[in-house]
């Protein structure tokens, strides 16, 4: 039995039944084939008449739309549409769509600029169309379409500067005017633009117009307040004389930055443009206003003013506000006694501060003021402790060094004023004021050998200082140190050949060793320096005479009365060596020399005849011995030359002075050699012995 009788359509195929071979069927004759190409003929005809005449146009007859490309972006354009584009920006023209399915007769021309660089890929830069253009003024770019030569529609182009553009113009221009006015722009295009307003404000502020530059700023400020432009609103209401307005921007200030340089300003503002009256309302007024790091500070100030009016009440009305406004912390009390302190009641500030300082007992600075004021009050012992036990916490503390030492002079303790030196030098050892003091302090209590290491120690420290030297001598001396005194000495000598007492300390140290040679090349160094020190010449005078060599005793007395012309006794010793060296010429204008300063000098005139008189008479002695040699018949023939070292080689006799010369009816007085100048002389000049 057949398995598939029931089914409907019937057999499944040859896979159920035998296969069938296909019937053959005859191909059409030629008039079958030529009626089939007709049909697909008129098929192919319908359906060009579909699409192109029932559908739409062949050819184009009007615009539909532009097609560009800005900035990558697609945009389509309808005829007569209007867009505004930046110079920057980028533009291609991707395709004209019409109503006809043939581009035939379609072509976009500008009278502006050439479009080819647009009409071609990657299309241009705007900006690039309009050579050296800048754009302050706006542009407008048209595309119009032509079909066959007829304008079918165009589109539109308005080419301006955005608010980027005018800020670059403005930040390139070194014209204040224009670029005010870029900026101006700017904020036209973008009014709410803030970095735009502060720059123009800026710029109104620095040409003063300051109404402008406050409009800028309070409209920024509504924005969000910030520092910098709170700031400039002050100054702007500083230089338009508005305190209220600048006294409420400063209530600002202080709460955005709790600059305590903001409130001390602040405060010297508020004075300097209120009386004190209405300072003191103004701050009772704002005391919420005021930032709470600040209140505690206010509130004093209001007392302050109140007391600087003798106004009491009002003062003790400051701190109970300050209590009712609820400010719990110490500084109340601090201020308080802040306070109390400025209008001089020590006691009670003491009492004040000891209270702060039960509640906070690690404020040093306080501590510190505490100690003042004791030393203000009188109270040295309990200042005292105070410093010294800032010391024990803080070995390093050296104001409170300083202060212990200032307390030690105050109170004449010596002992407490070394120890608290000590203590500086061991921080500081390099300070000089400390060692010459300490050294000062050890030398008044006779501790010569505590004193010598500081003082060696500023000279090393200061080499070329003359005082630290002479302190370090003293304490040679004191010591007995002869050979550290004497090395001292010499450095002072050099440091400061003008110094008496320095000279004559070397003198006498050459003196005691009668070391003459030894003291004048010394001195004779110190003059090649210094050729205007008289005492450096006595020491060589004094020396010279010691060693008995009169050609450097002339020598240093010409120096002196070089430099003290009026100084009898020089003249006259220098009249004395000179008629020791038979030149009665030069002796004799000494003499007069002192006769012109006192002709009442009896003992220079009595020498100054005595000198003429032995000049006139070694004269004729001199003529005498003359006459017979020119009269020697043995000299007559001989060569002068000859009979001239025949005349010297002949010893003469000396010349004897007479025991009587006529003088003006007077017998000649024996010579006597002049002393030199003694302590205590009239003319001031010192004995190179004696000691300074």
């Amino acid at each position: 039995m057949n398995s598939r009788r029931g089914y409907p359509y019937g057999s499944a195929g040859p896979l159920y039944g035998a296969r069938k071979e296909k019937e053959k069927r005859p191909l059409p004759s030629g008039h079958g084939r030529a009626l089939v190409i007709c049909a697909l003929v008129l098929a192919l005809a319908g359906g060009a008449f579909y699409f192109f005449v029932a559908r739409g146009n062949l050819f184009p007859t009007k615009l539909i739309a532009l097609s560009f490309l800005h900035n990558g972006q697609e945009m389509l354009l309808l005829p007569d549409s209007k867009v505004v584009v930046n110079p920057r920006d980028t533009l291609q023209l991707a395709a004209v769509k019409t109503d006809g399915w043939l581009k035939w007769g379609t072509r976009v021309v500008s009278d502006e600029v050439d479009i080819r660089p647009v009409t071609s890929p990657p299309g241009s830069v705007i900006r690039d169309l309009f050579s050296g253009e800048s754009f302050e003024n706006p542009k407008t770019l048209n595309f119009t379409v032509l079909l066959w030569g007829k304008q079918a529609g165009k589109v539109s182009f308005l080419i301006q500067l955005d608010y980027k553009d005018w800020i670059q113009k403005a930040n390139a221009t070194p014209d204040l005017d224009r670029r005010i006015e870029y900026l101006q722009k700017a904020l036209s295009d973008n009014s709410s633009n803030i970095l735009i307003k502060t720059q123009l404000a800026g710029l109104y502020f620095d040409i003063k117009h300051y109404k402008e530059a406050e409009r800028l700023y309070r409209e920024i400020n509504q924005a969000g307040k910030s520092r910098d432009i709170s700031e400039k609103l002050l100054l702007i209401y500083q230089a338009m004389n508005k305190p209220d307005q600048a006294l409420d921007t400063y209530l600002d200030l202080m709460s955005m930055t709790g600059d305590q340089e903001t409130f001390a300003d602040f405060l010297s503002y508020l004075k300097k443009k209120k009386s004190v009256a209405q300072a003191q309302s103004f701050l009772a007024r704002h005391e919420r206003d005021i930032p709470a790091s600040f209140r505690s500070q206010a509130l004093v100030e209001i007392a302050e003013l109140a007391s600087s009016r003798k106004d009491w009440q009002g003062a003790a009305q400051a701190w109970r506000n300050a209590q009712r406004a609820g400010v719990k912390s110490s500084d109340v009390q601090y201020n308080l006694a802040v306070t109390l302190m400025r209008t001089g009641k020590t006691d009670a500030a003491i009492d004040a501060f000891e209270g702060y300082l039960q509640k906070n007992p690690g404020d040093a600075k306080t501590l510190a003021l505490v100690a003042d004021l004791c030393v203000k009050g009188g109270k040295f012992a309990r200042a005292k402790a105070i410093y010294q036990s800032m010391v024990k916490k803080n070995p390093r503390d050296k104001q409170a060094l300083a202060s212990l030492v200032a307390l030690s002079q105050k109170t004449n303790d010596k002992a407490a004023e070394i120890e608290a030196y000590e203590n500086l030098l061991r921080l500081d050892p390099s300070n000089r004021k400390y060692q010459f003091n300490v050294s000062m302090l050890y030398m008044e209590q006779k501790k010569y050998n505590l004193a010598l290491p500081h003082l060696k120690a500023l000279v090393s420290l200061d080499p070329q200082n003359v005082p630290y030297r002479k302190q370090l001598l003293v304490v040679y001396q004191k010591l007995n140190n002869t050979q550290g005194a004497a090395r001292v000495s010499l450095q002072l000598a050099e440091l400061n050949p003008g110094d008496p007492a320095s000279l004559d300390t070397i003198y006498r140290s050459f003196a005691v060793k009668n070391d003459y040679k030894g003291m004048q090349a010394f001195f004779r160094t110190i003059a090649a320096k210094n050729p205007n020190l008289a005492n450096v010449h006595k020491y060589l005078l004094q020396a010279a005479t010691k060693l008995g060599d009169k050609k450097a005793a002339l020598l240093e007395l010409e120096q002196l009365i070089r430099l003290q012309p009026q100084q009898k006794e020089y003249h006259r010793l220098a009249a004395y060596l000179y008629e020791q060296q038979g030149n009665y010429d030069a002796a004799g204008r000494q003499l007069q020399t002192i006769l012109k300063i006192d002709f009442k000098d009896k003992k220079a005139q009595q020498d100054y005849e005595r000198v003429k008189l032995e000049q006139l008479q070694h004269g004729s002695l001199k003529g005498e011995q003359k006459e017979p040699q020119a009269a020697d018949p043995k000299a007559k023939g001989k060569p002068r030359a000859k009979a001239k070292a025949e005349a010297k080689a002949k010893p003469q006799a000396k010349a004897k002075p007479p025991a009587k010369a006529v003088g003006r009816g007077a017998a000649a007085k024996p010579h006597k050699p002049p002393k030199p100048p003694k302590k205590g002389s009239k003319s001031g000049d010192r004995n190179p012995e004696q000691t300074q």
